[in-house]
């Protein structure tokens, strides 16, 4: 994206606020409780700024496993993946069956979460715009005290700043490509060079764990310990807002030993710690098949770690008082429809992958004091939960979010009286991503799903209860449902602000 493309988006987006209409409102006073509510239930009134209804001094954590597969969480029905302290979890938590995310990947799903915004529409792999409201910086304004920990480096890395506004920043050095050691200077590779997404990424970190001699020195390990640590610190000097940002289950996966021998004992060849983003003929099948168990011994490591969090978070006697928030922003590709990674991105190669459900579906719990173990179907997405949590805070509505406060939800004990926040989600990458890399979004009303390339790259639709690994395309058998899923785009993203410009080439029916 071009910084004359930002700056207009930054103006339309300056013209939105003043004209204080949002994609969908965050207070009590705008929910659909109505006929009418009910008729657009992806829009609200004007945001007026009205202070929420007072809440409890509840304190609040967020603990964001990126990239973190639905289908690798036990509890969701994944008898291979061993995740029990997850799943211990999500039996006392209210868990979400139809979570999707917004925007895609870690940067703009970082934006969305702490914006309560549909950031996909206006921004790319960048930095969050100047001016935005961020959640640290309105719990700041409710007297909570703020904090981040976190070893996804995205966050601060290339100038960027998604650590703004909290009270303290602390950043677990070394992921991925952080230059952060220098030796030794040709570590070995684990693979050929070639079999990898960045082989100088993968001598960077190989570098950097380079006298890594416990598995307390794994990042996902250090980064929950100094939440702990942070917890012991700070639990009962004031209500909190701790958001704890681990890049485990991402890559490198480099899991000790033993973990990777849950999945794939005594395997004997080249290890694809970081694989190439392309189909996987580049790999052998016993190959994939170890990348794969990698990947799970990886999720096993971050579980492992979990665990002893949230049983500190109990030894201090903060389950009666804190709302604990477990998510994810995105999966990837583990050879399922001919794909490795995000997209396909290999030897001067760009193509975006199509946004399956192994991509867009995500995990996400919450555990609430006094709310007992609920599943809950509803559609929801990660820019509901800053509205969620500033109604609980009782803290004030800036007027600037387009999620929608999951709280009358979360309360229905019944899971009757609520309006579903909404009846469909739209999940894309930046909407200003190149269209000859055949850019498409998806859109899904939780059975049917939508993967739509307007006038650039081809459409598919699926029905997830019959097809949840989405293999049958019914986009020619199904026409009038794929028509009515796309009617939904263009006013959504013409409420988001964008131009003409930008939404002309999405307006063709898919069939």
């Amino acid at each position: 994206m071009t910084h004359n493309k930002i700056t207009r988006r930054q103006v339309l987006r300056g013209m939105t606020a003043l004209g204080a209409t949002a994609l969908v409102g965050c207070s009590r006073l705008s929910r659909p409780d109505d006929k009418a509510g009910e008729a657009e239930s992806n829009s609200a009134p004007d945001a007026t700024g009205t202070p929420m209804p007072s809440g409890t001094d509840w304190n609040f954590i967020i603990v964001m496993c990126d990239t973190l597969r639905y289908d690798h969480v036990g509890f969701y029905g994944n008898a291979h993946a061993q995740t029990p302290n997850i799943d211990a979890f999500a039996a006392e938590s209210l868990v979400f069956d139809k979570a999707y995310a917004g925007g895609f990947p870690t940067l703009i799903n970082r934006a969305e979460l702490f914006t309560g915004r549909y950031t996909f529409t206006y921004m790319g792999w960048e930095d969050m715009h100047d001016g935005e409201t961020v959640l640290a910086q309105v719990l700041n304004d409710a007297g909570y005290t703020t904090a981040i920990i976190f070893d996804t480096w995205h966050l601060v890395a290339h100038d960027t700043s998604f650590d703004r506004e909290f009270g303290s920043s602390q950043w677990i050095r070394g992921q991925e490509d952080d230059r952060y050691r220098a030796t030794p200077l040709w570590p070995k590779l684990p693979a050929a060079a070639d079999k990898f997404r960045y082989s100088d990424a993968v001598r960077q970190y190989l570098r950097n764990v380079s006298e890594r001699q416990t598995e307390a020195d794994y990042f996902v390990a250090q980064t929950m310990q100094a939440a702990i640590d942070w917890l012991r610190e700070n639990h009962d000097q004031n209500k909190f807002f701790l958001h704890v940002d681990s890049f485990d289950p991402h890559e490198p996966w480099d899991p000790p030993q033993s973990y990777v021998d849950m999945y794939d004992p005594g395997y004997v060849g080249e290890e694809v710690i970081y694989p190439a983003y392309a189909p996987p003929d580049y790999l052998t099948a016993d190959e994939l098949s170890h990348t794969q168990a990698l990947y799970a011994a990886e999720v096993t490591l971050m579980d492992h770690w979990l665990g002893k969090l949230v049983a500190e978070i109990e030894n201090l006697g903060l389950l009666d008082n804190t709302v604990v928030i477990l998510a994810s922003d995105h999966g990837i590709f583990l050879g399922e429809h001919d794909s490795v990674g995000k997209k396909w991105d290999y030897k001067g190669y760009t193509e975006c992958y199509p946004l399956y459900e192994e991509l867009v579906h995500i995990p996400l719990m919450i555990r609430a004091p006094g709310m007992g173990h609920r599943r809950i179907s509803d559609l929801v997405q990660p820019a509901d939960l800053m509205p969620t949590i500033l109604e609980w805070a009782g803290a004030g509505d800036p007027g600037t979010m387009h999620g929608r406060s999951l709280v009358p939800m979360l309360e229905d004990a019944t899971g009757s009286s609520h309006t579903p926040p909404r009846s469909f989600v739209i999940s894309s990458r930046s909407w200003y991503i190149p269209l000859s890399t055949k850019l498409r979004c998806t859109i899904t009303d939780g059975a049917w799903t939508l993967i739509y390339g307007g006038t650039h790259a081809p459409s598919e639709l699926y029905y997830l209860p019959d097809d949840p690994q989405q293999q049958t395309d019914l986009l020619n058998d199904q026409r009038d449902t794929a028509r009515r899923l796309h009617a939904e785009l263009v006013p959504f993203l013409k409420k988001a602000g964008l131009g003409e410009e930008y939404i002309a080439p999405w307006r063709s029916a898919p069939c």
